[in-house]
């Protein structure tokens, strides 16, 4: 599929959306029983396991975890390196795009403002450090990985 194509697909993008989203309902649900056995999840929600959204060990239900910010991070670094390969005719960056996506992703977990206006730090841009839930605490091999 050409590059110019993937614009106008509705269908693709439709797909793209239901997979991002799916990742993230099942993140969700999987959330509260992440670090228990299958014998502590029985423990915990019965024989057959976990059958809808639960709270988390906060009380909070359908939590956004550091997995799913790093998915929708990830998306955002091959939609960059896409409108970049787009808009310059070159390609090739997509490593170097997607690891400044994911410094963007560490950034935020100190400093979830955004930066003031004119800064020219592009690890300090994007839509998604406007979202609260991207910076909720990541987990420590994700910490530990991004430094």
């Amino acid at each position: 599929m050409s590059g110019a194509a993937w614009g106008n697909d509705f269908v693709r993008r439709t797909q793209v959306r239901g997979c991002l989203l799916g990742g993230a309902i099942g993140d969700a649900l999987g959330n509260p029983v992440d670090f228990l056995s299958l014998a502590g999840i029985r423990r915990a929600h019965g024989e057959q396991g976990v059958r809808g959204l639960t709270a988390d060990e906060d009380g909070v239900v359908g939590r956004v975890t550091d997995d799913t910010q790093m998915t929708l991070f990830t998306a955002e670094g091959l939609i960059r390196a896409h409108s970049r390969a787009m808009s310059k005719g070159i390609g090739g960056a997509e490593t170097a795009v997607i690891r400044r996506a994911y410094l963007r992703w560490l950034d935020i977990q100190n400093h979830p403002a955004p930066p003031a206006r004119g800064g020219e730090d592009p690890v300090r841009t994007g839509r998604l450090r406007q979202q609260p839930p991207a910076f909720r605490r990541p987990g420590w091999c994700a910490r530990k990985a991004g430094r």
